[in-house]
């Protein structure tokens, strides 16, 4: 990826099935420590299993975010995590993802 990009599909598998979540929050940290975050409609956990080069990821069991217009906004280190709420369940749920990382070119 490139900086000014935008549109591309950002994949961050977590191996659980996250689709009976009320809350998906994914939280983008550039390189210079500012925090991007989203969550609603903008982070979605697809029913459909994803081929990619990391190999296969489960349906239901990634996260997937189309960067914005200004997410990319510096070149470097990126790092990326998503926090799962399921308030519905007893008790309420809230998981963290690890952290992965990706870089941005100039």
């Amino acid at each position: 990826m490139n900086v000014g990009e935008y549109g591309i599909a950002f994949n961050l598998n977590v191996s659980y099935n996250i689709s009976a979540f009320t809350t998906l929050t994914l939280n983008i940290t550039r390189p210079d420590a500012t925090t991007i975050t989203r969550t609603g409609a903008d982070v979605t956990a697809p029913a459909t299993p994803l081929v990619t080069s990391l190999g296969t990821f489960a349906a239901s069991e990634y996260a997937k975010y189309y960067f914005q217009s200004g997410d990319l906004s510096q070149a470097g280190q990126y790092t990326a995590r998503l926090t799962f709420d399921n308030t519905a369940s007893v008790p309420p749920l809230h998981l963290v993802s690890d952290i992965a990382s990706f870089t941005v070119n100039v």
